[in-house]
């Protein structure tokens, strides 16, 4: 049996719990003293706070919040302040996705769904203007090429740069045949070797006042950004965090949901992440969703009369042995003949793929029909078009002037082209970021296995994914810190999926509604990344009416009929 406590003892801890919840109460009294318009000033300050304006702003955050002596970290926020002081909806804020949305994301998104809300934006650790950036930042071109050719690094000495001899690389895509087991095999080896050397990369080396080191490439995952959101929250006094979260925002929303459930909102999950952090599970999806888009891209021109395909599918599977035969060429500065992959020609229906208006539904069919067609210069042109999007650094075509393709997957730099429309960018920055966040961890050898079953089961442009996926976070040099999987069972969000969406597919917006039973979905039957907005080229009409479901939910709760369809009446146009 316990033994009685002695009096003097009990009075000893009724004393330290009345100085408990004196301390409780004392705090709780500061942190609802705090504002939007005024914020705890050692955690955020504002340039300037006025009601119905946009300010920039920094958050103040610890890198490690277990840890009270690690170096502070100042992150960009940007705020658009409601009308009305204080916000009739309250805090929320809306994220843009990547990973590497930063605080302008607040500047483009607008709409009658927003109103009354204080809505903000942050730039997460390590993107864009927050330091330490993980992006490179001193590319260049060399003046001419040796007898050998140039390299990687000859362009930049960044050391998260891609090594010499190693394709480029972007989200879900490489330049490479992906169905060939020897580019595969060294695309991987490649990668791992490039790891060790960016992981030791001295500007990510960290230290407190104590002299104690800290590797920042280990503080970079959701569940810090998570941890920061909620700094930000107690710092302006606000009772709940409503979030709209666009693509990874969907996966920052469901985190922080899953971890402060109690002091989540409304929450709009748009384009929807896997709710179960694995790095085998995100391919597998990405695989899945990119092999259903082309065979909609396909099947839709057949059944459409102004089809520029003859015959879709037999012209789509013989423009793929064309590339993959280096039969699809432009000529470079040189004269030489420039080859197009199969992996690179992957990536541009990919990227055009994203644009949920559909205005470039037909651009991708005429570019296929262009590199059908039996007109040399056509073809030409066509492959030109592709290259002069995905090699470039400083605004000039490197396949084109150096015979070489480089561009910003390589550099991991913020790159811009030279003409025309770029369709890469920097991997650097999804990569540190799903590279903690997904469980998974793998050798070459175990990589090369999966790849094998992979080429079993997918079409080319699911492949082509899903090597992309593995080259470019399953060898991430650091050990995972996962998240929990995302789920709560008293947040009730609003979540959207894309029947043909290429970035996040449609499957990870089911599995997203099974984490949260107290939500209701919407099912969008178009195509694209995300929701489309109301400036959309097609169905219009059906956009307009799908919003008001989001208008309803933001405005007063409102949640719509769990399964709720928005109807696509119309095919974007293939011509």
């Amino acid at each position: 049996a316990r033994e009685p406590i002695a009096a003097d003892a009990m009075e000893e801890t009724e004393r330290d719990f009345l100085h408990m919840l004196q301390r409780f109460s004392q705090r709780t009294s500061r942190i609802s003293d705090w504002s939007v318009m005024a914020p705890d000033p050692s955690v955020l300050t504002w340039d300037a706070a006025s009601p119905g304006h946009v300010s920039n702003g920094l958050l103040s955050v610890p890198l490690d919040v277990f840890d009270p002596d690690s170096p502070s970290l100042q992150l960009p926020v940007t705020m658009r302040f409601a009308e009305t002081q204080p916000a009739p909806k309250g805090l929320m804020l809306v994220h843009c996705g990547g990973p590497g949305s930063g605080s302008s994301c607040v500047r483009y998104t607008y709409g009658r769904h927003l109103e009354g809300y204080d809505v903000f934006s942050i730039t997460q650790r390590g993107m864009g203007s927050a330091e330490p950036a993980l992006n490179c930042a001193n590319s260049k071109l060399p003046e001419t090429c040796p007898s050998t050719g140039c390299q990687v690094s000859d362009f930049t000495d960044c050391p998260c740069a891609l090594l010499d001899g190693t394709p480029q690389l972007g989200e879900i895509w490489a330049d490479i045949d992906p169905a060939n087991e020897s580019q595969v095999m060294n695309l991987f080896r490649k990668r791992e070797e490039w790891g060790k050397r960016c992981a030791a990369s001295e500007k990510f080396q960290l230290k407190n006042a104590k002299g104690k080191s800290y590797n920042f490439l280990n503080y970079v995952g959701t569940q810090f950004l998570v941890y920061d959101l909620e700094r930000l929250r107690k710092a302006v006094g606000a009772k709940q965090l409503n979030v709209y979260g666009y693509s990874y925002g969907t996966y920052v929303g469901g985190v922080y949901a899953s971890v402060f459930s109690d002091t989540s909102g409304r929450v709009v999950l748009d384009g929807d992440m896997e709710a179960s952090p694995r790095k085998d599970a995100q391919a597998k999806g990405d695989a899945i969703a990119n092999d259903k888009f082309v065979a909609f891209l396909l099947n839709t021109c057949k059944d459409a009369p102004d089809c520029p395909l003859a015959k879709p599918e037999e012209n789509y599977d013989k423009i793929i042995e064309s590339a993959r035969k280096g039969q699809l060429t432009a000529p470079t500065e040189s004269k030489k003949d420039f080859p197009l992959s199969v992996g690179m020609l992957m990536a541009y229906l990919q990227a055009e793929s994203l644009s949920n208006s559909g205005r470039y539904f037909a651009r991708a069919l005429q570019t296929l029909a262009h590199l059908a067609s039996s007109k040399e210069e056509e073809r030409r042109d066509a492959v030109a078009f592709i290259l002069d999007g995905f090699c470039f650094v400083k605004g000039v075509s490197t396949w084109s002037r150096y015979d070489i393709c480089v561009g910003p997957g390589h550099t991991n730099e913020n790159e811009y082209a030279a003409v025309g429309t770029s369709f890469a960018d920097p991997y650097l920055e999804q990569c540190a970021v799903w590279g903690l966040d997904l469980a998974g961890y793998f050798g070459v050898s175990d990589l090369m296995n999966q790849w094998r079953m992979e080429k079993i089961e997918r079409g080319m442009a699911g492949l082509a994914a899903a090597v992309g996926d593995m080259a470019g976070y399953f060898l991430w040099p650091l050990k995972a810190t996962p998240t929990a999987p995302i789920g709560s069972a008293i947040v009730k969000p609003l979540i959207i999926g894309n029947l043909f969406d290429t970035a996040t597919s449609y499957s990870w917006a089911q599995d997203m509604k099974k984490s949260f039973p107290e939500g209701s979905m919407i099912t969008w039957q178009g195509m694209g990344h995300t929701f489309p907005s109301r400036a959309s080229d097609y169905n219009r009409a059906a956009i307009e009416h799908c919003w008001h479901y989001v208008e309803a939910y933001l405005q007063n709760g409102t949640l719509p009929v769990n399964g709720m369809l928005c109807w696509q009446k119309t095919n974007p146009p293939v011509s």
